[in-house]
């Protein structure tokens, strides 16, 4: 299988490697463009964005790429002493979580070493087989996630971590996490029932909760209690939620159109920028990726998004048919298009369309955004 990778957005530090993007007066790109990846990797690789560099990690081998210490264009290669599960990537470092789940730190630095996280482990009472024998480590850790304030771990036991001490515990069974995501100063939790929970800093409604504040444990989002949720993303200060029944719910800052909401004054001039504390529900337009002759508008309904991804500023939802859609800023061409004044959008436009022999998935940097297509 070929995999492919197609990126745009802000480069201007060289952390994205492409003959066709040589423009360091801008430093972004406003259409999606192929980049390379590292030599010597491997299609079985990982990557992770920040504003200033790019973490790729395939096997035991790591790179960081883009602005390190001085100079665009820099770039560490690290081993790690075994194969790697995942990355979390933020503005001073990169979170490092092995197969066998133990927790690394690497400094975004040109001298930077892998740092082992040594976690606050409380007792917990472990599941043992009728023979005594622990069926799972509790220390092992499952998923990561990381802001520029917010650095988020979760253990096979279901402790959250606020690296390194443990907030708190969810159960075991038959509780099961589905995702983490963080933004600039907050997490969200999806777990297999379909519930929401959200922590950290939410003065500007990325929480989801009635009262602006800050949340030290994770809290139900009640707004969407009662509805199965299957996908989430938390973008710098804004949250985004898909159903089961394929809604859209977001919620938070709006400065940009992130959440993909138009708000006018009765004189049609945009407002200034506003805080949705609250889940919005969002009425779509039917996805044009859908069969313009049917009638009854059945392809259509059936043409639902399923996947929600976020920027800092930006927000991208995946249909079933493959078509992505965008929202937000685009200053840097985050959006796939030449930006314009304003540098942004305040409804969802369909970007990108699915070539029909590819799959692909979708990441969003705090100014970029990378499509991975396999092929």
């Amino acid at each position: 299988m070929r995999r492919q990778l197609l990126f745009t957005g802000f480069n201007a530090f060289g952390q994205h490697k492409s003959s066709k993007n040589s423009d360091r007066t801008s430093g972004r790109c406003v259409a999606l463009t192929e980049i390379q990846l590292p030599a010597n990797a491997t299609d079985n690789w990982i990557v992770a964005l920040s504003w200033r560099y790019t973490a790729y990690a395939t096997g035991s081998k790591l790179w960081l790429m883009g602005l390190l210490d001085a100079a665009p264009c820099e770039q560490l290669e690290v081993e790690a002493p075994s194969a790697i599960k995942s990355l979390a990537a933020c503005d001073t470092h990169c979170l490092v979580l092995l197969q066998n789940g133990e927790l690394y730190k690497l400094p975004a630095k040109l001298d930077g070493k892998l740092q082992q996280l040594k976690l606050e482990v409380p007792q917990v009472a472990q599941k043992r087989s009728i023979f005594g024998i622990a069926k799972t480590n509790p220390n092992l850790i499952t998923h990561i996630a990381c802001g520029s304030y917010i650095n988020v771990a979760i253990s096979a036991a279901n402790m959250v971590y606020s690296l390194p001490s443990c907030l708190h515990q969810f159960p075991q069974h038959p509780w099961r996490v589905q995702q983490l995501e963080c933004g600039q100063e907050h997490a969200l939790l999806l777990n297999g029932n379909g519930d929401v929970y959200s922590w950290g800093n939410g003065l500007r409604g990325q929480l989801g909760q009635v009262t602006l504040g800050v949340e030290e444990t994770p809290q139900l989002i009640e707004a969407l209690a009662g509805i199965k949720i299957t996908h989430i993303a938390a973008g710098g200060w804004h949250s985004a939620a898909i159903s089961a029944f394929g809604d859209l719910y977001t919620w938070g800052l709006n400065s940009n159109g992130q959440l993909g909401m138009r708000v006018m004054k009765p004189d049609g001039i945009l407002k200034e920028p506003t805080v949705y504390p609250l889940p919005q529900l969002h009425d779509l337009p039917a996805c044009c990726a859908a069969s313009a002759d049917d009638d009854d508008g059945e392809s259509a309904d059936q043409c639902e998004p399923v996947k929600v991804i976020a920027g800092s500023r930006h927000t991208m939802l995946m249909h079933s048919c493959g078509r992505l859609w965008a929202t937000g800023w685009s200053a840097h061409g985050q959006l796939g298009k030449e930006p314009k004044k304003p540098a942004y959008v305040d409804a969802f436009g369909a970007v990108y369309d699915k070539a029909s022999d590819s799959k692909y998935h979708v990441i969003c940097g705090p100014w970029a955004t990378l499509l991975v297509l396999s092929k």
